[in-house]
């Protein structure tokens, strides 16, 4: 959406002065403002006055990141809830297993077990995985799990790793390398990227602690977000009594569309999701 022209986005030294003397009138900046705006609905601005720059062309990405991020925020109102998870469990889980998984063709990150734990998730709170409609509300029974992964400066592409609800924690672990490197070589089809009722947004692989909120992948209703891993001090209880331990930590957000569900969901399933996580089994 474009903002009003101001008089003062007018560079003054580009006015013509008709008055006495080639004096700028009242009417001079009027005409040039008219002329501005003119310019600005046929989608050029005037260049900022007196600051040296360059442009760059928006790329076809960016341009479609952009209408879909301004459309979503338009029709959805976003609510964001936050909690904290720790990562020990499936940290642990991941070094007695990743050596052998590899020497399987199988890499094991922590992004499989975030897919696992919101696929569980969803058991709790079924809205989340939805889409709004003006005249009902459609549940999916499937859980297709679309991860954001970035592509330097190239933009956002999100991956759609399809009825997660089926797989076992090594079925999705294979899907997302299989996508991941698709998407790195640029070799993701239409329907790799399609169909997703849910979306995770591991932000902090790029060092964000948090963000909010994270914006809405629509027409689905909601959006996780995942911060920064990094060692804590926390308070645990051990035997009865507090103690001050050192854990690895991180924010996970869950931004929802408040049309869909309301706080009681948001946080009955962000608290399944961390439970999930925390729980995980050694085996």
């Amino acid at each position: 959406m474009k903002r009003a022209l101001l008089q003062h986005d007018i560079d003054p030294k580009l006015i013509q002065g008709t008055g006495r003397d080639g004096r700028i009138t009242r009417a001079d900046v009027d005409k040039a403002v008219a002329e501005g705006a003119a310019a600005q609905v046929e989608g050029v601005l005037p260049r900022t006055s007196g600051i040296a720059s360059h442009d760059v062309p928006h790329d076809r990405m960016r341009l479609r990141i952009a209408e879909n991020m301004l459309s979503s925020v338009t029709q959805a109102p976003h609510v964001t809830a936050v909690f904290e998870a720790d990562f020990s469990a499936i940290m642990a889980h991941r070094e007695r297993h990743k050596a052998a998984w590899a020497r399987k063709g199988v890499k094991l990150t922590y992004t499989a077990y975030l897919v696992a734990a919101a696929a569980e998730a969803m058991k709790v709170a079924p809205a989340i995985n939805s889409r709004w409609h003006s005249d009902r509300l459609e549940i999916y029974d499937d859980i297709n799990i679309g991860v954001g992964t970035a592509l330097g400066e190239k933009g956002l592409i999100v991956p759609v790793l399809r009825k997660v609800q089926t797989l076992s924690l090594k079925g999705i672990a294979a899907g997302l390398d299989e996508l991941v490197e698709k998407a790195r070589k640029e070799k993701l089809t239409g329907a790799d990227v399609s169909g997703g009722t849910f979306t995770i947004s591991n932000h902090g692989v790029s060092g964000s602690l948090f963000a909010s909120p994270i914006i809405i992948n629509q027409p689905q209703s909601a959006i996780l977000g995942v911060g920064k891993l990094e060692k804590r001090v926390v308070v645990r209880e051990v035997g009865g009594q507090d103690a001050i331990q050192i854990r690895p930590m991180a924010y996970v957000s869950l931004t929802i569309d408040h049309r869909v569900v309301d706080g009681h969901q948001t946080n009955a399933w962000l608290s399944r999701f961390v439970e999930v996580l925390e729980g995980w089994p050694e085996e």
